[in-house]
């Protein structure tokens, strides 16, 4: 979530699933699918028959309530709920102020056409979630957690505003006559310089509405000078666990509304489902996430929290999940400033069995002084550990040219000046990565690309330059239409590509259409420890080598004959 990692700082309705009587070493049944969750100490159980309304007289959920009366009375019938072990049911759409906060032993179920609608920012960068203020609270270590049909809408959140600098300090902002007359009426908010000449966010701690003067939590690297744009707003995810959740099943249930470009700092929020450092054993099963930045976000990193909990996400399950209009389908990340993947499996193990999409992969709005990038449909930031398989979707001929198309406010947005399709259906770095079958439809820049995941955060830790990308298993790769560039490509930047020596294992990708550029990246004429097989379907062609020998025998599919060329047997 966007309070934890400092670097990234932070429809269709699935049917109604009924939970029966689960317990440790039990299954969910789902249709013909018998689910089996891997449980803990305590593993996930909902066994009670007795259920909890939140419109009940001593909880008071009403249509006609506040967003903050809604809050207090459902995170009241929440926190009963999981108390008495009973579920908790949400039979209508609830505007809900801020923050809803599970607990232990919580079985929440939503119930046909009903939402719960954020209204405002929350203050720990979360809607639903186990996250206290800080991650030093113990309160936030929970287990056995059942999400049933959980609906969440982000139309109510927060709106960034633009407000101008009048004059500033080392650790205040005074406003132009445009920002609210009204004493504290941007506290606790985010505020970002859109020049970046300051990296990162600070929180609004206190607001003079006479002089229009924020104080802000930390310094200004740089006092951002008069006329200076500045961002204020906060960074949300619909759905966000971390720091110490340990059992958790969600089973169907919508995320949407939650785009990037309405999060502060710009791009890093609005995760449908978000999987923060120090989750495990979690499954996510038939979710749909919408116009969101992130439809779905994992990342596990090593080493430990304040309260105890470990920063590991392993045994992570996500299964038939869909996604529609988002920036990425799915991240899944393990930033590291001080240490490269070591392929433990102590820290991270995903897997993805199914998932759908419609129009992802534009993620263009972060703020970047130099450098602008593009990204992918699936993004893996310094990744490890991830086994994908049964990926499809498609992308509309206008989309992202038209919509929702490439930033023009600021220049250092990390997609300004840029133009076109999306920049890969898979985009990104790590160890330990497996891929069988993946179909995509609609125009790209390249099919894979081998770097940073700038667009969506990752600046690669420790030295720039992406490392250990070892073990790379990619089959069943799929590409329907025109590949402007390139089937496989590094960064354009010498001083940030991945060394030929790290990029070890197999790739086997079929093209339905036109390929541009070439095969491969020419700045990857010297790689030599990865297997990549391309196929032309349209011409009946295979060629298997790696990057050195193809681009070595002509890098385009009209260099080779019919049949199969087999480039190691030269």
């Amino acid at each position: 979530m966007s309070k934890i990692n400092s670097r990234k700082v932070f429809g269709a309705v699935a049917a109604a699933i009924v939970v029966l009587g689960v317990v440790p070493g039990s299954t969910l049944r789902l249709q013909a699918e018998t689910i089996r969750f891997p449980g803990n100490q305590s593993g996930v159980s909902s066994g009670s028959s007795r259920s909890i309304d939140v419109r009940a007289p001593s909880y008071g959920a009403s249509t006609g309530a506040t967003g903050t009366a809604n809050q207090a009375a459902i995170q009241k019938a929440i926190d009963s709920g999981a108390a008495a072990h009973s579920t908790v049911d949400i039979m209508e759409t609830f505007e809900v102020r801020s923050v809803l906060k599970t607990s232990s032993n919580l079985h929440l179920r939503g119930h046909q056409n009903a939402w719960l609608v954020q209204q405002g920012s929350s203050s720990v960068g979360g809607f639903l979630t186990n996250l206290r203020n800080n991650t030093a609270a113990a309160a936030t270590i929970q287990s056995n957690i059942v999400l049933e049909n959980v609906n969440i809408d982000g139309a109510g959140t927060t709106e960034p505003v633009e407000l101008e600098v009048l004059s500033s300090t080392e650790r205040t902002v005074a406003f132009t006559s445009a920002a609210s007359p009204v004493d504290g009426f941007y506290k606790g908010l985010a505020v970002v310089d859109t020049t970046t000449a300051n990296i990162g966010l600070r929180i609004i701690t206190d607001y003079v509405g006479a002089s229009r003067t924020a104080t802000l939590s930390s310094k200004w690297a740089r006092k951002p000078p008069v006329g200076t744009k500045m961002l204020v707003g906060f960074n949300d995810n619909a759905v966000g666990f971390a720091a110490g959740l340990d059992g958790m099943v969600s089973i169907g249930g919508v995320s949407k509304n939650y785009p990037a470009n309405k999060q502060i700092p710009p791009g890093l929020g609005g995760k449908g489902f978000n999987l923060e450092q120090g989750v495990a054993n979690a499954k996510i099963v038939g979710r749909h996430a919408e116009n969101c930045g992130t439809g779905f976000f994992v990342q596990g990193l090593h080493g430990s929290f304040k309260n105890g909990s470990t920063k590991r996400t392993v045994a992570i399950e996500l299964i038939r999940n869909s996604v529609k209009n988002c920036g990425s389908a799915l991240t899944i990340a393990g930033i590291n400033k001080t240490a490269d993947p070591d392929g433990d499996t102590k820290d991270s193990q995903v897997t993805v069995a199914g998932l759908t999409y419609e129009n992802a992969g534009h993620s263009p709005y972060r703020l970047v002084s130099v450098d602008h990038q593009k990204s992918g449909v699936i993004n893996f930031l310094e990744a490890q550990n991830v086994t994908i398989s049964n990926v499809i979707g498609h992308n509309d001929s206008g989309y992202p040219a038209t919509f929702p198309g490439y930033p023009t406010d600021y220049s250092t947005r990390v997609g300004y000046g840029l133009s076109g399709d999306i920049g890969a259906m898979v985009w990104g770095w790590g160890r330990n990565l497996t891929i069988d079958g993946f179909s995509h439809s609609g125009n790209v820049d390249n099919v894979i690309v081998v770097g940073r995941g700038r667009a969506l955060g990752d600046d690669a830790a420790p030295s720039g330059i992406p490392r250990n990308c070892f073990n790379w298993s990619f089959r069943g790769i799929e590409h329907n239409g025109i590949v402007n560039e390139y089937v496989i490509r590094i960064d354009p930047q010498p001083a940030r590509r991945v060394a030929a020596s790290q990029l070890t294992g197999n790739i086997e990708v079929a093209i339905n259409g036109e390929v541009i550029g070439g095969l491969v990246d020419p700045n990857m004429a010297t790689f030599a420890n990865i297997t990549l097989t391309l196929r032309d379907n349209m011409g009946l062609k295979t060629v298997i080598g790696t990057p050195r020998q193809i681009y070595t025998a002509g890098n385009t599919f009209a260099s080779f004959g019919a049949g199969v060329t087999d480039l190691r047997s030269k």
